[in-house]
């Protein structure tokens, strides 16, 4: 249950400019308590959600919703993740750890009213592993579900599983989704708005916003913020102006060139926090999976050969301006324990001169002299398809340095621009050669280790799998098995270390650097905003979010007005006309925002 985010690509400065002043006169979400006694936290992001459905979606955005609409069974503490009740009160092992019989609270409702009970824990497990529903089956593909009574479950696994007693896969209603389940649930639009969790949906406008309101009947209390709205910026430079005027609550995914300053701000806290997110420079490897990918992908000496002309101090300076850290293998849990060092006699370190001398030598070069190298038949050029998201800040300034280094060693790029939701039909394919985007892991490295795995490479369109990468290997694919089932912890980590040293060398995926969750949010309008993990992480879109139940208004927070006052819009305006007045230059700004996990 690794999460997909990043965000859109920044502006000029006039840009920035011409709409904050637009987003100023249009009409604005109104802030709490504005027209009447409604508490309404707004929350500013970049990315959309893909699907309110929640055995359909992956962005960092969707689960977000599903956090707050869907309780589990175990929750995990704000802290430091320890496991917690959740709609289970209690529970007891059983068979040698092969089983645990949970105890719901008692009362247990859904948002519609219905009985929340143990018949919709065993027909969420049991139908879950049935159907492979690709946000639950990595927990419960083992599992089986056994009712005892309303409010008892037994739930016993075929194997040994070390995720036991945890269980946070996201309990649905059975009287809701049992007809869906009898066709294609991956085809539902999820607008139902049944949930156990703190907020439920209320509604989606694609582009634009979605909204939830507090469940009257959630076990840990009605939350004291009466909704959420979720307001969607194409620019984050715009975003943050929102949150400086006031018309925002929070900005999720800050651009690194505005997070420094944003400390500074009156009644702005800025958060820089980590839970494990990465962002990665894929390679398409076709090992089985649909597609054209190019040939030369196939062959490790390209793939080595590219992952050394990459230059990611440049990148990690120059992008994410030294927000976040340099990355080398991949992050599979905010855990640091479950990544492995690699030992620099084994890393493949920048070097385009070592990167040039291996194509050289495995006969891929320059017959012609036009700069770019041929396959060693002279079949085809190494031109690769780059597939940019439009939906990330630090697209753009990523490719141009990245198209740079390549073409330092002879390899040529041809760039097409697509949002998330066709980048992720692209992938889906098989039809692309490279992209950039990232991932954030859950707690437990098992779900992002099961996406590289053979099983999960797409090879119908209509059963898509994680395996973005179309990269496959027996070796990976039995120490996944072997990790999946070991109980000793330091054993376990012992076998993900080799797994991640094994996909380190095969060099299917580059990791460019791990992310920084760059944050801010006002403090003169709630309290209660937690980290989680305390301290290093961020306080919403982390692994469960607690903060939206914790958060208070403050009396008075906010001032009467929700939109923006005239005094403001002269402010800006005035501020707009000084500085074209005194000829500041209208540059471009490379500029990055560390996310997740989209």
């Amino acid at each position: 249950m690794a999460r997909r985010d990043r965000r859109s690509a920044g502006l000029v400065l006039c840009c920035l400019f011409a709409t904050a002043v637009a987003g100023a006169a249009a009409s604005v979400p109104v802030a709490a308590g504005a027209d009447d006694d409604t508490v309404t936290l707004t929350v500013g992001l970049i990315q959309d959600l893909d699907t309110p459905n929640v055995t359909a979606g992956f962005l960092v955005s969707s689960y977000e919703l599903w956090n707050l609409q869907y309780a589990t069974l175990t929750d995990k503490a704000a802290a430091d993740f320890a496991i917690e009740p959740g709609l289970a009160e209690s529970w007891v092992e059983g068979d040698g750890g092969l089983s645990y019989t949970y105890t719901l609270r008692e009362g247990l409702q859904w948002s519609d009213g219905e009985p929340l009970t143990a018949d919709d824990v065993a027909f969420t497990i049991n139908t879950s592993r049935d159907q492979g529903w690709v946000n639950h089956s990595s927990v419960t593909a083992n599992l089986d579900a056994t009712v005892i009574d309303d409010r008892t479950v037994k739930i016993t696994s075929a194997v040994p599983d070390p995720k036991l007693p945890t269980m946070d896969v996201y309990i649905v209603p059975e009287h809701v989704w049992g007809p869906i389940a009898e066709g294609d649930v991956t085809t539902y639009d999820g607008l139902d708005g049944v949930g156990s969790g703190p907020f439920t949906l209320q509604e989606w406008k694609s582009g634009q916003s979605w909204t939830m309101v507090a469940n009257p009947d959630f076990h840990g209390g009605v939350p004291a913020i009466d909704e959420i709205v979720f307001r969607v910026f194409t620019n984050a430079d715009a975003m943050v102006a929102a949150l400086r005027l006031g018309e925002i609550d929070f900005a999720h995914s800050v651009p690194s060139s505005a997070f420094e300053g944003l400390g500074d701000e009156p009644d702005i806290e800025a958060v820089f926090g980590q839970q494990g997110g990465f962002t990665e420079l894929a390679m398409n490897g076709m090992a089985g999976g649909l597609g054209d990918g190019h040939p030369a992908l196939q062959d490790l000496t390209v793939r080595h050969a590219i992952h050394r002309a990459i230059d990611k101090q440049a990148l990690f300076d120059r992008v994410i301006l030294g927000l976040g850290e340099i990355g080398t293998t991949l992050s599979v849990s905010p855990d640091p324990a479950w990544q492995p060092e690699i030992p620099e006699s084994e890393q493949l370190t920048h070097d385009p001169v070592a990167a040039a001398r291996l194509l050289d030598e495995a006969g891929y070069l320059d017959t012609d002299g036009n700069g770019i190298r041929e396959m060693p038949d002279g079949s085809r050029e190494l031109v690769f398809r780059y597939a940019e998201r439009s939906e990330s800040d630090i697209a753009a300034p990523v490719r141009e340095l990245i198209g740079g280094f390549l073409e330092d060693i002879g390899i040529g790029i041809e760039v097409s621009v697509f949002d998330d939701g066709q980048l992720t039909e692209v992938i889906a394919s098989g039809e692309y050669d490279l992209f950039v985007w990232g991932w954030t892991p859950f707690v437990d490295p098992d779900p992002l280790l099961s996406y590289f795995t053979c099983a999960q490479l797409t090879t119908d369109v209509e059963v898509v799998g994680y395996n973005d990468a179309n990269w496959c290997s027996e070796e990976y694919d039995a120490l996944y098995a072997q990790q999946n089932q070991e109980l000793d912890r330091e054993r376990r980590i012992e076998i993900v270390h080799d797994m991640l040293r094994l996909f380190y060398a095969e060099s299917t995926y580059v990791v460019l650097f791990e992310d920084a969750d760059l944050q801010a949010y006002r403090t003169d309008r709630f309290t209660g905003w937690t980290r989680q993990p305390a301290e290093t992480g961020p306080v919403l879109f982390s692994n469960t979010s607690p903060t939206y139940r914790l958060l208070q208004p403050i009396e008075g927070g906010g001032g009467d007005d929700g939109g923006l006052g005239t005094g403001v819009l002269i402010a800006i305006i005035a501020g707009g006309v000084a500085i074209l007045a005194a000829g500041g230059a209208l540059v471009m700004r490379s500029r990055s925002s560390r996310d997740e996990r989209d």
